[in-house]
């Protein structure tokens, strides 16, 4: 759904880029020459980031294409831009030789995540939000009087009204720069390749929107505040390899070698408490810490090496094995435990300074392994068979060391809560842990060609590991089935058929996560093309994902961490995520009635669902039994359609190309909780009336409509000379049940962004000149 929503966006704009029709039907006169597309767009002023989320539409003059080629007997050269000095640019090309070749892509990605977000916060560096000192004592002073009890949203937003009405307006954005180098060696008649290979990657601005938590200990009892602020990104990845490989008659030997380094030059984002203006040691439910830092992914690296030979038979026959070790590593210095000056380990040392840290940094390290063999062949006409082996092994191989405490657990920033090292977490904590895995899996397929009928079945069966996981082993195996028939001259028809199955052995009390629990899985296609006559193609296809994880336990009354004896398991109650279900229906027309136009059609309808359900137990106070249980029944519905056409209005003079498009996405998430649980009870029986599921429906649940309709017409003014001017609209909707209104503070102490990326009306009209050369 989200996918087919991307891909009509930049649709949208392709007829923008896209060089004339004219263009496109004529071959290069000569080897040399170039293209070149100057733009002119009357771009409205739309307040939402939606409009132009991972895109530029420029208002005014642009050049949305250019195009330099030139060949010859001595070299091939080529280079081709699209959307020159905009946000979304990108460059490709190439220059090869007889032994020599170098080639390169750069590629900009704008990612607009929101237009005027409000924020208290003033940014004093990078990744640094601060409060005025002197609003933050007065809003610390100010509540620290007010009862409990006159805490009411009422008096709050009184409050905080000049605050929220003096906020700073930020527009949270990034953007990905991507350039990749290759220069190769030999190739053509040599028996070698050799190729060098660059990477760089530098991301910038805001990567989304953090909803930073902080507690507050004041007079009258604790505050949450929850605050937003754009996610800071900076970071820089490069990558650099090597490959090479020597040619034989009956096959090669290659091996090539890459080395990665990631660093993140924006680790931390701290922002200020607005409700607390110094630091105070936490005792009796008051106190806590002036800021709160959290830190984002440590700098790290990594190298894989691997080698691999491929030998060549008669028959189309082919082996193959591949061996790939690869070391990651991670050894940045740690922060502190806390930023809060008033926290102190318990041996009694400053925790906001790293010498109160057990070490320095982390010094971390993994080693993986991946074994690829590989068999295929055509032993007698009509019969293919192909099998595989994968082996992927992954080793911790870190030096571990036992945390006695940490600042960040469930009071960030506010005490020091000591750690016991016990035996299901020798290290402190659960997350020190080992986690190695390794799967084993084999495939296998065998294919017959039956005249125009072809069948093919597949078998895998897999074998997984796990450490320090509840699941620590299983098996996953299937098979599937599949036909394709093909009638040369009006019909093919393409079905597939496959079910797997997978295990998992060990020991949980309320039921193993989902990327390791039991799980079965179902899926079906089936595609049929159909041409009547020459001028119509019609095209169906259906798709189906089906996943269920069965045998979840059922929950039961837990203390210490282990069941209470005596107390069974109450029906109806298992957790986690129990299903998941995808269909995909669409029908696809295309007409073609003469050789001066066509025109298409298609309609897409998308339905997808999923279930979780989560529940808890009382105490031994309460006498045990159901507390909460929370049941979510998402749905999405998608419908698209579409139609788009072209007429030569004269041939190879001018012509006239549209593509209308509308897709409408309806989400529901149905709620059910336990009436008598402490979710619903009390205080919400105003809401939900009794015996109607304990919960409200979200009705809009990401509820979104796109309408894209565009025209344009192509007119050949000269051999080489090309204008076109068109017109485009599109109205975009969304609702959603957290994002809706424009309150900075919908509920006590959350002090919300609310950028404008929501709904939006767009007409542009444009025009454009190419120049073929």
């Amino acid at each position: 759904m989200k996918r087919a929503m991307t891909v009509t966006a930049l649709v949208a704009m392709g007829i923008l880029v896209a060089s004339s029709f004219t263009a496109a039907q004529d071959a290069p006169a000569t080897t040399s020459g170039g293209q070149i597309t100057i733009g002119a767009l009357g771009a409205p002023n739309v307040g939402s980031s939606k409009f132009q989320e991972y895109r530029e539409v420029p208002k005014g003059i642009s050049i949305p294409f250019l195009n330099l080629f030139s060949t010859t007997g001595d070299f091939d050269f080529n280079l081709t831009g699209h959307n020159v000095r905009q946000t979304d640019q990108r460059y490709n090309g190439w220059l090869n030789t007889k032994w020599f070749g170098i080639a390169f892509d750069y590629n900009q990605i704008p990612h607009n995540l929101g237009n005027d977000g409000h924020s208290i916060f003033t940014q004093a560096g990078e990744g640094v939000w601060v409060i005025n000192d002197s609003t933050q004592r007065a809003l610390m002073s100010t509540i620290d009087a007010i009862p409990s009890a006159g805490r009411t949203y009422d008096v709050i937003a009184g409050l905080m009204a000049p605050t929220l009405a003096a906020t700073n307006s930020i527009d949270i954005s990034g953007i990905r720069k991507r350039g990749t180098t290759e220069v190769t060696f030999g190739g053509g008649s040599a028996p070698y390749d050799l190729a060098f290979t660059y990477m760089r990657e530098v991301r910038t601005g805001a990567q989304g929107v953090l909803g930073a938590t902080m507690y507050t200990g004041l007079s009258a009892g604790t505050i949450n505040v929850l605050t937003q602020v754009p996610d800071t990104l900076n970071a820089l990845t490069q990558d650099f390899g090597v490959r090479g490989a020597y040619n034989f008659k009956s096959g090669n030997v290659h091996a090539a070698f890459n080395r990665s380094v990631y660093n993140n030059r924006a680790e931390t984002t701290t922002v200020d408490n607005p409700l607390q203006a110094y630091d105070v040691a936490w005792a009796n439910n008051t106190g806590g810490g002036a800021r709160n830092r959290w830190i984002g992914a440590p700098d790290n690296e990594a190298s894989t090496a691997s080698a691999g030979v491929l030998f060549k038979f008669a028959r189309q026959t082919r082996l193959s094995g591949d061996a790939a070790f690869a070391t990651w590593t991670q050894n940045a210095p740690f922060y502190p435990y806390t930023i809060n000056s008033a926290i102190f380990t318990g041996s009694g040392q400053p925790a906001n300074v790293t010498s109160s840290l057990p070490q320095s940094s982390f010094n971390g390290k993994i080693n993986t392994t991946t074994l690829n063999v590989s068999f295929v062949s055509r032993p007698v006409p009509g019969l293919g068979v192909r099998l595989n082996y994968r082996g992927y092994d992954l080793t911790n191989k870190t030096n571990r060391f036992v945390a006695s405490g940490h600042a960040g657990g469930n009071s960030p920033e506010r005490n020091w809560e000591v750690l016991t090292a016990t035996s299901a977490d020798p290290y402190g904590q659960a997350t020190a842990n080992v986690y190695d895995s390794a799967t084993k899996r084999f495939k296998g397929s065998v294919s017959y060609d039956v005249g125009d009928l072809t069948l093919e079945g597949t078998f895998h069966s897999a074998k997984l590991t796990r450490t320090s996981r509840e699941a620590e082993s299983g098996k996953d195996t299937g098979f599937g089935l599949a036909a394709v028939y093909r009638s040369t001259d009006w019909l093919r028809v393409i079905a597939k058929f496959d079910g797997a199955s997978r295990t998992a052995e060990g020991e949980t009390i309320y039921g193993f996560q989902s990327d390791e629990a039991k799980r079965d899985t179902t899926r079906a296609a089936i595609e049929v093309e159909v041409s009547p006559t020459d001028t119509i193609d019609v095209s169906f296809s259906y798709g189906l994902r089906d996943v269920k994880y069965p045998d979840r336990p059922n929950r039961v009354a837990v203390a210490s961490g282990v069941p209470v004896p005596g107390q069974g398991p109450y029906p109806g109650t298992p957790s986690g995520l129990l299903g998941a279900k995808y269909d995909t229906y669409t029908v696809e027309f295309d007409w073609t009635p003469s050789a001066r136009g066509e025109i298409g059609a298609y309609y897409t309808y998308e339905k997808d669902r999923t279930e979780n359900q989560w529940s808890t137990t009382n105490a031994a106070a309460l006498g045990y039994g159901i507390n909460n249980l929370l049941n979510y029944k998402g749905t999405d519905k998608t419908d698209t359609f579409g139609v788009n056409g072209r007429y030569d209005l004269v041939p190879e003079k001018c012509a006239f190309v549209f593509n209308v498009m509308r897709q409408k996405v309806d989400g529901l998430m149905d709620v059910t909780a336990n009436e008598t649980g402490t979710f619903y009870n009390p205080g919400r029986t105003t809401l939900i009336a009794a015996g109607q599921g304990g919960a409200r429906d979200i009705d809009d649940w990401d509820d979104t409509r796109l309408t894209t309709i565009t025209a344009q017409f192509d007119y050949n003014v000269a051999k080489a000379w090309t204008a076109s001017f068109g017109y485009w609209y599109e109205k975009y909707d969304f609702a959603d049940a957290y994002t809706s209104g424009t309150s900075l503070m919908p509920i006590n102490y959350a002090f919300m962004l609310k950028p404008n990326s929501g709904a939006y009306t767009a007409n542009v009209v444009y025009g454009k000149l190419t120049y073929r050369f």
